[in-house]
């Protein structure tokens, strides 16, 4: 851990040489570029000289970092809906299961995301509230973020909202890093794909409800009930979080549901179908906006629907069909704070609403397998001006479509994992994605991986430009090969083209490069220690400056996650200690702090762990030493020490 430490001390005027004990690691373009560029040739080489080699060897579960547990047979965000073992993807992945988002005691999914090496959240106040993110230095408004395959993000920003979005319903959550749109499309900066909960088809009946109270009335309260009775399951969860507001006007009120019913049919297809809502009412904001005073608010809500039919046609072949509907809205007024008293501004509303349909065929297993598909869909966006006038500030409409192939062939230790897209997009133009990836197993316990992408993103809908472009390339090995230890590195680099700002008023070319080292210790006592550092240098590609964060985009130059972990199931005891450090590489006179790691425990202890029925006493204390990590203190800044605790019963 001790070089971890010492790399946060790196200087922040350029993108410097970072010292190792006595390496250096020079992350200047050019350097990087040829060096991952000469990983992938060899990678490449390598698959064809060990192609008739010995037989693969059996795939060993290489955790993930952090709170996550790998797992061997995990869905691959790669490949949309087919099943690849770790050791059959060439992207950085991280799998987060449902037993981790309980042992965090999270709300939401930005309480997920602020774990995860290489994500940050811009800020962090009251459950619920709203927050941007960023992987890597690359915007939220280029992560495309899903739920059970369908798209989350706003067709105006294309920005998705982790504090919307409740865990309950959350079976796992896959997270790759890096361009993926020849598998899913408009996904510059990643992807986020939430997988929900199926019904539990072993019994007739059984659930959850969960309490908590914390400090400012701060409460989340939720049933979950799922069962099946012979051919037809049921998956019901429903909830609500509610907050005085832990920081001024930062109040919340956000109730959800979830519901989800299938059908087995005779002929061995499964017919699902899922319908979701929420609704809340949050106050945003309340400090300076660079000297000015302002008081802000919104209100959403958001109905969706979608029917899933999967049916094996063939021993290794499977036809899926997809389709789902959706509409939301966003008021938002915005307030300006005289002499004590909040005076409207700006009153707006966003109205959206979106159709579409996937059919796709599925060949092969885990070894060798094809995916090809098309999508349509459909989008409606209208913004008006509710105050001071009465008028429509954006009307649109437009159909998209795309078309797709990816693919695995296993040779030996050898993978090769091809992907080809071609997308419609239907509001600036066409484009054609890529990706080329290759795993080696160079030894029972060591995976080296390699994979180079070109993607796209989507304009914000509301202005006429044109597609935002990225080209990624990305190396890295994962090791368990020193005992007790599970070790995993990543090179990245990514060039990013017509990039626009979180303000909507600048278009940048960027290369973004770095890498990430992860560890995790193999459980000893009940103990296991995880850790993650990223290391980012954002350049402006036309001129070679450094860019840093401001007000148009979040570039932190690194960062750190620390945890420790703690199991004894006899005791039915867990924990879970997570730390996180941020440097936002910020701009002279730009408000963005950070001052310490941030510390937050989680505790629970099944009263009875022998009784599967028996209650569950939980409790966090968040921030505890009330450290400062947030880009905006003077209108964001992030909750100092509070506490919360509850019960949860299974039944």
């Amino acid at each position: 851990m001790v070089f971890v430490i010492s790399m946060i001390r790196v200087g922040r005027s350029t993108c410097p040489s970072v010292p190792i004990g006595k390496k250096r690691f020079f992350l200047q373009g050019d350097f990087l570029k040829r060096k991952v560029f000469q990983f992938l040739i060899l990678t490449l080489l390598a698959c064809q000289l060990c192609g008739a080699g010995s037989a693969f060897a059996a795939d060993v579960p290489l955790s993930e970092l952090g709170l996550a547990e790998g797992s061997p047979e995990a869905s691959s965000p790669a490949t949309p809906r087919s099943l690849r073992p770790a050791s059959k993807i060439a992207e950085n992945v991280t799998v987060i299961t449902a037993e981790d988002i309980s042992r965090l005691n999270a709300h939401t999914l930005a309480d997920i995301l602020q774990t995860i090496p290489g994500i940050q959240l811009d800020y962090q106040r009251t459950p619920g509230s709203f927050t941007f993110f960023n992987i890597q230095g690359a915007l939220n408004t280029t992560v495309l973020v899903l739920i059970d395959g369908f798209r989350q993000n706003d067709f105006v920003q294309n920005m998705a909202e982790p504090g919307l979005i409740a865990v309950q319903q959350i079976e796992r959550i896959e997270i790759v890093k890096g361009a993926s749109s020849a598998a899913w499309g408009p996904a510059p900066g990643g992807v986020i794909n939430i997988v929900t909960k199926a019904p539990a088809w072993d019994r007739p009946v059984g659930g959850l409800a969960s309490g908590s109270i914390g400090k400012r009335a701060t409460a989340d309260s939720r049933l979950e009930v799922s069962g099946a009775l012979d051919r037809v399951g049921f998956y019901l969860t429903g909830g609500n979080i509610n907050s005085d507001g832990l920081r001024p006007n930062n109040g919340v009120g956000l109730t959800h549901f979830e519901g989800k019913s299938a059908w087995l049919d005779p002929a061995g297809g499964t017919l699902t179908a899922a319908f979701s809502t929420l609704g809340t009412h949050r106050g945003t904001e309340e400090g300076f906006w660079y000297g000015w005073p302002v008081h802000d608010d919104d209100a959403r809500w958001l109905n969706q629907g979608s029917l899933k039919y999967s049916r094996p046609l063939a021993a290794r072949l499977t036809l899926d069909l997809d389709g789902y509907a959706l509409g939301r809205s966003n008021t938002t007024m915005y307030n300006d704070r005289i002499d004590g008293a909040n005076i409207p501004s700006f009153h707006t509303q966003t109205r959206e609403s979106g159709r579409g349909a996937d059919a796709r065929l599925s060949w092969g297993d885990s070894r060798q397998n094809l995916v090809t598909g098309v999508e349509y869909g459909h989008q409606e966006t209208r913004t008006v001006e509710i105050a001071p006038g009465d008028s429509t500030l954006f009307d649109r409409t437009w159909d998209r479509g795309a078309a797709y192939a990816n693919g695995t062939l296993s040779l030996g230790p050898v993978t090769v994992l091809p992907g080809l897209r071609v997308d419609r997009t239907g509001i600036s133009g066409n484009h054609t994605s890529y990706t080329m990836g290759a795993t080696l197993q160079a030894t029972e316990k060591t995976l080296l991986r390699a994979y180079g992408s070109r993607g796209f993103g989507l304009p914000y809908a509301i202005l006429q430009r044109n597609l935002p472009t990225v080209t990624t390339f990305q190396a890295g090995v994962e090791s368990s090969e020193i005992p007790f230890l599970w070790l995993k590195g990543t090179f990245f680099h990514n060039r990013m083209r017509k990039i626009e700002s979180a303000s909507n008023d600048l278009l940048t070319n960027q290369n973004r490069q770095g890498f990430e080292l992860e560890g995790r210790t193999v459980p000893r006592y009940g103990l296991s220690l995880t850790g993650g550092y990223t290391f980012t240098c954002v350049t402006d590609a036309d001129t070679g400056d450094r860019l840093r964060t401001n007000s148009d985009q979040t570039v932190p130059s690194q960062l750190l996650k620390v945890g420790l972990l703690y199991d004894h199931p006899d005791f039915g005891l867990r924990g879970a200690l997570t730390g996180n450090y941020v440097d936002w590489n910020a701009a002279e006179g730009f408000p963005a702090r950070g001052k310490g790691i941030v510390w937050d425990l989680h505790l629970s202890w099944k009263v009875r762990p022998a009784d599967e029925i028996s209650p569950e006493l939980f409790g966090s204390g968040h921030n505890l030493f009330s450290n400062v990590q947030t880009v905006f203190d003077d209108l964001y800044a992030n909750t100092p020490r509070w506490f919360e605790g509850g019960v949860r019963w299974r039944f």
